[in-house]
């Protein structure tokens, strides 16, 4: 409520001409609160629930104005909340993504180091003999290895961890730990 200033009285009718005018209320409204049926409605109030739901129904393929009636929301409310996030597209499965074949096989051997307990000095001529391999084939060769898992799997385990494997064989039954020349030796072979 409006302070009023002192020696003034409250207005109880404002002029309807002049300078201070104002359209007057209907007597039927005057001094009654808006009922909320009155009042224009604001939808649904958006939820984290709800936004999984667009964003699941937007990347199964459903329009924006589809999203918007399924939800009681604007289409506006819907493009803000699924911002970034496209429909799938029927031949968007028959894309798949290229890997790269260095970091692919360096993840790979990591994890044959876990399982065999393969030393660092192994570990390296492992991922060495990886990099050779890799760049050794051809372009198509290396196409069709970055976009076939099975493909990549088979080339590792049979063409190229077998003779790594040997070697790393070789390299463990010829280390005598007290043979003070073998570290010598070995980096001669």
């Amino acid at each position: 409520m409006k302070a009023q200033r002192p020696g003034r009285r409250a207005v109880v009718r404002r002029p309807q001409t002049g300078r201070h005018s104002v359209m007057p209320r209907s007597s039927s409204t005057r001094g009654t609160p808006p009922t909320p049926g009155d009042a224009r409605s604001r939808g649904a109030r958006v939820n984290q629930k709800m936004i999984n739901g667009m964003i699941k129904m937007r990347t199964e393929g459903f329009t924006h104005a589809q999203i918007a009636l399924h939800y009681g929301v604007s289409e506006r409310t819907v493009r803000r909340h699924t911002k970034g996030v496209s429909p799938h597209l029927v031949h968007a499965g028959d894309q798949t993504t290229r890997v790269n074949l260095l970091v692919w096989g360096a993840e790979q051997f990591r994890a044959i180091q876990r399982a065999k307990r393969l030393s660092v000095e192994e570990l390296d001529l492992a991922l060495k003999a990886w990099r050779a391999a890799v760049s050794g084939l051809d372009e198509m060769t290396v196409e069709q290895l970055e976009l076939n898992p099975e493909l990549r799997v088979r080339f590792l385990m049979h063409e190229v961890w077998p003779p790594i494997h040997e070697k790393i064989d070789h390299l463990r039954l010829a280390w005598n730990p007290f043979d003070p020349e073998w570290r010598t030796r070995s980096q001669l072979e």
